[in-house]
């Protein structure tokens, strides 16, 4: 590696360790950085402004806008009294219920972006009205839809599929999901015990939810309102023509706008409870991932890690550096598309389909369970709905470092 990239990476540490130290804002730590990088490296503007996400930015003010108009309209509220009858009342079953409609979306075809964006409002809104630890909520409700991006019917496991077959790779689609889904319930599963869930066992729904100050006088006027018929309509719509693959967050704005329209009285509050925080986070850091990725960084990992002449350790490297880069990466398709050929070559002929398959597997799961990450869309959206970002982000900030080291080993005992 040259002196540059070095420093890149050096200086990244810094400021990782700038922030948490001084309790900053990493995007506020991170920008600067960005900032002092490109001025050593001789980068232009340009190319530092072109690793800004507009996309991810879009898309989470866009979910966030049109949900915020599902809360004040009250609309929440029945929303999660009716998934808190699907549990019937236990608490600690509504963390999985959300597990499995996740996956369900993501199973029939759907992006798990799509689900993200469709589910992660209503379960981090569950979680706050039952005292369910958000982090918790979000993780769960998360590996459902990494578990569904592996149905025979996703893009995801297509992409796989059709990367192993192309090299002559024996690969067996619904095997290759089983292997994920077990992966991803056992990471599920771990999260619950971590994050509390042990202690939703005492506990039935009316706990968490009589707690709760009632929206918009929910108990005075049991009827539906105009806004909530209105905001339940935008629902439905949003749903749709996401699943049709129209933009998420544009479509999310364009309704969020017209309720705004409809129902301009709460215009103002609506657009102060967007999260700039968060956004102003995400910003900095994949700023600043771009950089890297312009002056060579991640190239010159993964050269180093192509020359081992070991193909099990080139596999456990490539699950590091996958790790590592879904944590920043907005699109596993596109972490996914970066390891998987180069994971494919070091795959004996001999090995059996069952081991090919099981081999992708393991590579693949690693990868996509970091959709956590809280620069992630999966992460970014459960800390735009969650009441407390400080905490919810350092628990996710926590859990997909010790999934990044974790994961890996694995992969090296197992490969």
């Amino acid at each position: 590696m040259t002196s540059i990239q070095i420093f890149a990476l050096a200086l990244l540490v810094f400021a990782f360790a700038l922030s948490l130290w001084r309790h900053i804002n990493l995007g506020l730590a991170v920008l600067p950085a960005a900032f002092v990088l490109a001025q050593v490296a001789h980068i232009p503007s340009k190319i530092l402004y072109a690793g800004y996400p507009t996309q991810l930015t879009i898309l989470v003010l866009g979910v966030m806008l049109l949900w915020n108009h599902v809360q004040t309209s009250g609309l929440a509220d029945r929303i999660v009294k009716n998934v808190v009858k699907l549990a019937r009342g236990r608490v600690y079953l509504l963390p999985w219920v959300m597990f499995g409609l996740m996956g369900m979306i993501s199973g029939i075809g759907a992006l798990p972006a799509a689900a993200f964006a469709i589910v992660i409002p209503v379960a981090l809104e569950i979680a706050k009205r039952e005292k369910i630890r958000p982090s918790l909520m979000g993780i769960i409700c998360i590996q459902g839809g990494c578990v569904g991006g592996f149905s025979p019917l996703n893009p995801w496991a297509a992409l796989v599929s059709t990367m192993a077959k192309n090299a002559n790779i024996h690969f067996h689609s619904g095997q290759f999901f089983l292997f994920n889904a077990a992966l991803g319930i056992a990471i599920s599963l771990i999260a619950f015990f971590v994050f509390g869930g042990i202690k939703l066992f005492n506990r039935s729904a009316s706990d968490g939810s009589a707690a709760e100050e009632p929206i918009h006088g929910s108990n005075k006027n049991p009827s539906i309102s105009v806004y909530q018929l209105a905001s339940a309509t935008s629902v439905i719509i949003f749903i749709v023509m996401v699943l049709m693959n129209f933009d998420i967050g544009l479509t999310g704005f364009a309704l969020g706008f017209a309720l705004m329209v409809a129902f301009p009285d709460s215009a103002k509050t609506l657009i102060h409870k967007l999260p700039w925080a968060i956004l102003i986070m995400i910003a900095g850091v994949l700023l600043y991932v771009n950089l890297l990725d312009f002056l060579g960084v991640l190239k010159a990992i993964g050269d180093l890690l192509g020359r081992m002449d070991s193909p099990a350790l080139v596999r456990v490297g490539l699950a590091f550096l996958g790790t590592i880069i879904a944590n920043f990466e907005s699109s596993s398709v596109a972490v996914l598309g970066l390891v998987i050929p180069i994971a494919i070559k070091s795959i004996s002929s001999d090995l059996s389909p069952t081991g090919a398959t099981f081999q992708l597997a393991m590579l693949a799961g690693s990868i996509v369970v970091m959709c956590s990450s809280p620069f992630h869309i999966g992460g970014a959206l459960v800390l735009a709905e969650t009441g407390n970002h400080e905490r919810t982000y350092k628990d996710l900030l926590i859990w997909v470092l010790c999934l990044t080291a974790f994961l890996p080993l694995l992969a090296l005992m197992v490969l």
